[in-house]
């Protein structure tokens, strides 16, 4: 049994056609993120830029070193304690740093 085009199949004795949708397409656009800024406005953006990252250098790095004291500042107190906890009387295994590992 043969199918004219524009039908479906069906049961025996009936016929479906398919319905037919046509939309209008609209006109294509741009896409997004194409448009590129003038020569000259570029060139004023990137110096910008460079001027903001170099204000900032100072910044970070005092904020690094400021993090890094702070680390091992908390290194330190944890060591601290860690030899009081070890070194303490009623400690099975006396004066062993490994049982900080286990």
């Amino acid at each position: 049994m043969a199918l004219k085009p524009g039908t479906a199949p069906s049961l025996p004795g009936t016929s479906a056609t398919l319905p037919k949708a046509t939309v209008q397409l609209q006109a294509p656009t741009q896409p997004l993120g194409t448009s590129f800024p003038s020569a000259s406005r570029a060139a004023t953006l990137a110096v910008e830029d460079v001027e903001e990252e170099d204000a900032n250098v100072g910044v970070v790095k005092i904020l690094a070193g400021v993090g890094f004291a702070a680390a091992i500042l908390v290194l330190v107190f944890q060591l601290m304690l860690s030899k009081i906890w070890i070194s303490a009387v009623d400690n099975s295994r006396l004066g062993d740093w490994s049982q900080l590992i286990e």
